[in-house]
């Protein structure tokens, strides 16, 4: 087998790894809170793709970026996530902030524009939320970060793409399952009702976590109690490739 269909696959193992529990209420929750847009989890899932393979690279070739501390990532990501659901939990007050402020008449008004549902600046500014901030429990994802990319740029990238693409798929799938889910139940898409607020307590809890680091002592309990079985299946297939 080789190492470029591993990395795939390992992609898809991921969704199971205790890692990509900050990816999952990001992804179902923003695919899900407007079913009407066919188009939402598309763009969210691939904007988290993209982002993952870009600060990925950057964090590994940028000295500009290599002497940011992590911690300036994780509150950017954080920030943002909790922007959005400050949104969600208080939309007209939201609407009353954007046109205090005059966006809407103001050279950069594309920013206000990606305050609004259904945005697709907005969409891809939520799944891209996560890139600078993603870990992976993955054993195949740091061979290509340690091992390959310092070997071959070519090889590594492709290899992170297909890692990346697994991993998109995926959360794809899901997103898609929580959106047809959603639409079939009555009066979810009114801006003020429970369901929009659910989503926004969702997304702030998440921000925060992030934030306060609180999302990866979740992830090292849940290795450190053997809750997470699949990486077991992914070395077993990296086995079977001849890496030097």
């Amino acid at each position: 087998m080789t190492l470029l269909l591993v990395s795939f696959i390992a992609g898809l193992l991921t969704v199971l790894a205790p890692c990509i529990l900050p990816l999952l209420p990001v992804i179902i929750g923003g695919s899900v809170q407007d079913s009407r847009s066919k188009f939402k989890p598309y763009v969210i899932t691939a904007s988290l793709g993209i982002s993952i393979v870009v600060f990925t690279l950057l964090l590994k070739f940028s000295t500009a970026f290599i002497d940011i501390p992590q911690s300036a990532w994780t509150y950017f990501s954080g920030t943002i996530l909790i922007l959005f659901s400050l949104t969600m939990l208080f939309p007209l007050l939201w609407a009353k902030i954007i046109l205090k402020l005059n966006f809407e008449h103001a050279s950069n008004g594309w920013l206000a524009k990606a305050s609004k549902k259904n945005s697709f600046i907005g969409d891809v500014l939520m799944g891209a939320a996560l890139g600078p901030v993603f870990s992976s429990c993955s054993p195949t994802y740091f061979i290509i970060l340690a091992t390959v990319l310092p070997q071959s740029f070519l090889a590594g990238l492709i290899n992170l793409i297909a890692y990346a693409s697994g991993l998109s798929i995926i959360l794809l799938l899901i997103a898609l399952l929580g959106q047809r889910f959603v639409g079939k139940i009555e009066g979810l898409s009114n801006p003020n009702g429970w369901f929009k607020k659910t989503i926004g307590v969702i997304f702030l809890i998440v921000g925060i976590s992030i934030m306060t680091g609180v999302d990866k002592k979740i992830e090292a309990f849940v290795l450190d109690n053997g809750l997470f079985s699949a990486v077991d299946i992914e070395q077993k297939l990296l086995d079977s490739v001849n890496i030097k």
